[in-house]
């Protein structure tokens, strides 16, 4: 039910962009880094969103070595039908947003950087749309005489007239954009003894459990968030600092490749009162890489290795809240198989959740404890041109929204994409419809905390055991041309031991001491045991590394946790044709 979000800030990525060296790897991201495995042969996985590689580009911008560009624009086109899988209102419906993105960085020699990223008209929907006299309005009251577009946006609000209190009252709805948004702006310097990092800065670099910096790290579909913080970061080579204490001569190795790497960090979220110094939620973290560019052991030839553990607190004693996070996160590429495990343990207790519950039913709020996991697990096996993946993804699940059990969900990241469809559609679609009404009720009985926002999955694989095997296949590698296809099947269960279970609407129907009896999933059915099968399917053209055509398609035959109270779920289908023009 709830995400708690503590970040692994992997410092290796983080050095990497502080430094010349950034000149030939990834523009969008350090080739280093421990989980994307993004960066040409040596990588751990095919990325699907694209990647400008500087080195070996005849067609790259040609920039003085004091300013970095990251640009991208992109126009996307999508169509599901139908959206709501048991209901007759919401059936088909088709879009075309669009997102420009700009990074720039100005730097100082190789020691001191300002980085900035800006996203204009993230989201925007193409056209002049609303209704006129009202919210949003259209600039011309004849669409026929419309010369301009507006700025908006896809939501999900509730239908004109209609009860706020029922689910099906909410749809798909217009709503306004901002056409301009500030996401990192902040200064690193290389110090004698390590990298200083301050401002506002991706919470993760990469993708992974910890967060997803939303860049372009996905296999399927793109990245639309973006975790940030506001962050003071430090971290330093360990083994180069041993060296320099024993007085061994030669240059510091600043390869990031190799060696042990030390980073801590804290990140101020909430400031609260400002006249209290107790109840502002920060957050610290402390981490450990060892990396091996190259290494033989067992007879076998290792690249890219790399293991990296954490330990992440997030507190503040306003709700007695007090939670720690275990991150570990293990990458290697032996012979022609590559793997990435990562896992997340998270402990701790809050109150936060349980003061905002209490006020739907009779129960006083109380502490609660946190325990949750997450576990991701990618093989990739590459033949020639094709590679074969295995990918486990779990979730821990919670079947029990009442405020005196414990909290056992676990959330991944929102960009950390898990197909194309179930998570990114249909469950995001109705828990948002529930999230809405659980608001509603909070606000209408003054509650001094809205936990039920976090009902919404905004797209994150959540309360889930999924089996996605895929195949990837480069039919054209050539320098100017790269044609590939990739086809996926995932498999999802539910991972919490009573089903897919929706805490507003069950919370809102609880009738005695048991709770199973009263639960229900989000289409209002029964929790169930399987969400269902989904079949992706993605052709993908890029064309001298800036310009990239990507259709992907899906299919999700429903399952028992998709169905509503009269057994009824139906097939549903989704298409995006996207464009992106990458700087």
């Amino acid at each position: 039910m709830i995400r708690i979000l503590c970040s692994v800030a992997l410092f290796s990525a983080a050095l990497a962009t502080s430094t010349d060296a950034r000149a030939t790897e990834d523009v969008g991201e350090p080739a280093v880094d421990a989980t994307s495995g993004e960066a040409g042969d040596e990588s751990v996985e095919v990325a699907n969103e694209p990647q400008v590689v500087v080195d070996d580009d005849p067609w790259a911008l040609d920039l003085p070595d004091w300013f970095e560009l990251d640009a991208e624009y992109r126009a996307r086109t999508s169509y599901i039908n139908p959206l709501e899988l048991s209901g007759t209102r919401v059936r088909s419906i088709d879009w075309t947003e669009q997102r420009l993105r700009l990074g720039f960085a100005v730097k100082r020699g190789g020691w001191l950087a300002l980085r900035t990223r800006f996203d204009i008209l993230d989201g925007v929907l193409f056209g002049d749309n609303g209704e006129f006299f009202s919210d949003p309005s259209p600039i011309s009251g004849i669409s026929i005489a419309s010369r301009r577009p507006n700025e908006t946006a896809l939501s999900v609000g509730l239908r004109p007239g209609a009860d706020p209190l029922d689910p099906e009252a909410y749809e798909p709805t217009l709503t306004g954009a901002d056409a301009f948004q500030v996401d990192h702006v902040y200064a690193d310097v290389v110090l004698p003894f390590g990298l200083l990092r301050v401002g506002r800065q991706p919470a993760n670099y990469g993708a992974n459990l910890g967060g997803h910096d939303g860049e372009r790290h996905n296999r399927w579909g793109v990245s639309n968030y973006g975790d940030i913080a506001d962050r003071f970061l430090f971290g330093t080579k360990l083994d180069e600092a041993v060296r320099m204490i024993r007085g061994d001569g030669g240059e510091v190795d600043a390869s990031l490749d190799d060696g042990v790497i030390l980073a801590t960090w804290l990140d101020l979220y909430n400031t609260g009162d400002l006249y209290q110094a107790g109840d502002n939620l920060r957050q610290n973290g402390l981490m450990l890489t060892w990396a091996r560019s190259e290494a033989d052991w067992g007879g076998w030839r290792w690249r890219d290795f790399a293991l990296t553990g954490a330990m992440v607190r997030l507190a503040n004693d306003d709700f007695d809240t007090g939670i720690w996070a275990m991150p570990f996160i293990a990458r290697a590429r032996v012979g022609p198989i590559g793997f990435e495990a990562n896992v997340s343990h998270i402990r701790g207790a809050t109150r936060e959740l349980s003061e905002g519950m209490s006020v739907l039913n009779p129960r006083p709020a109380a502490s609660q404890k946190l325990r949750s996991l997450g576990a991701r697990a990618i093989v990739d096996w590459t033949v020639g041109p094709t590679t074969l993946t295995f990918e486990f993804d779990y979730a821990s699940g919670d079947d029990d929204p009442r405020q005196e059990s414990d909290l056992t969900s676990f959330s991944y990241p929102r960009d950390l994409n898990v197909g194309l469809l179930l998570f990114e559609r249909i469950l995001a679609f109705e828990s948002a419809r529930r999230a809405a009404v659980g608001v509603e009720n909070l606000h209408n009985l003054s509650a001094p905390s809205f936990p039920l926002t976090e009902v919404s999955t905004e797209t994150r694989f959540t309360n889930a055991l999924a089996l996605f095997p895929q195949v990837n296949v480069e039919w054209i590698d050539r320098p100017e041309h790269l044609f590939s296809t990739r086809f996926g099947v995932l498999l999802a269960w539910p991972a919490a031991a009573g089903g897919a279970v929706d805490p507003v609407m069950t919370s809102l129907s609880e009738d005695g001491e048991r709770i199973d009896d009263d639960a229900v999933n989000f289409h209002g059915g029964d929790p169930g045991s399987y969400y269902g099968t989904e079949f992706d399917f993605q052709l993908r053209w890029a064309y001298r590394s800036g310009f990239f055509w990507t259709v992907e398609s899906a299919a999700l035959l429903p399952g028992s946790s998709l169905r509503d109270e009269n057994n009824d779920a139906v097939p549903s289908f989704m298409v995006e044709n996207r464009f992106e023009f990458v700087f």
